[in-house]
Parts: C-alpha cells; structure tokens; sequence
C-alpha cells in the first residue's frame, strides 16, 4: 500500500453483477480503502451524496441508465464532479474508451482485470488528483 494513499477514503463501486461488485470491493479494501457498492446508478447517488467519497468506479452496462450517463452526471454536478471517475468494462473497443474519457473519466479498465492493474490505477488517479502527478511538459 502506497503511504500517499493510506487508508482514509471511500470508494463507491457501482456494478450491477453482485460478484464482480464483491470482488472489487475486496480488492479495494485489501488495500486499505473502505467499499460501498451499489447495484446502479439510481442506488448510487444518495450513497455519493452522504458521505465523503474519494473515488467512484462504475460499470458501464447497467439497468435504468448506462454508466456513460452517469458518468457525465457526476461530472457535471457541482457536489460530484471533482471525485474521480473510474470505469470499468468488458467493452474494450476502441470508441468504448474514448466515449468514457470523453465524458470525464479518469480512467478506463477493461475486464477482465488484474488485481494488481487495478490497484495501480487507482493509485494513480488519485495522485494524480492530489496534485502528485506529473505535469504537463509546454
């Protein structure tokens, strides 16, 4: 576990299969962050909206709402759009990824995933966020 990003944040996992949901919530924990999931976007705004929350990673293939939508929804609301945004997929393509970049993204992991790629790009938006990152060469 990275000390810049020790245990002390809240990552909202919003995946519509329970075992996969599950999963992610594991690895999160493991490595020292605290879980919520939600089943859908629906579920998951009172959730985002009532505590802290240090990251949001959302499926994109769900009922109601696609992921997309949501996405753009937290990242045009005022009291949403500086969590970070990381969706996960099994759409791989190409156009797929650059949709959600598009729309606010932070980052976009396709399933199947590692635990380890993962946790990498966790780590990385949220320095990134932090002002860690590295900047922009001009």
């Amino acid at each position: 576990m990275s000390p810049s990003v020790a245990r002390k944040g809240r990552i909202l996992v919003i995946e519509d299969d329970a075992h996969v949901a599950e999963m992610i919530a594991k690895i999160v924990e493991r490595h020292g962050y605290d879980a919520v999931t939600a089943s859908d976007g629906v579920e998951a705004i009172p959730k985002v909206l009532s505590s802290p929350t240090r990251m949001i990673i959302l499926d994109i293939m769900m009922p109601f709402f696609s992921g997309y939508w949501y996405c753009d929804v937290f990242k045009k609301n005022p009291a949403t759009r500086e969590i970070p945004v990381v969706i996960i997929s099994a759409l791989d393509k190409k156009v797929d990824i650059e949709k959600g970049l598009k729309l606010g993204a932070d980052a976009y992991v396709t399933k199947p995933f590692t635990e380890e790629g993962l946790v990498a790009t966790i780590e990385s938006v949220l320095l990134k966020k932090a002002g860690g990152g590295r900047k922009p060469r001009r």
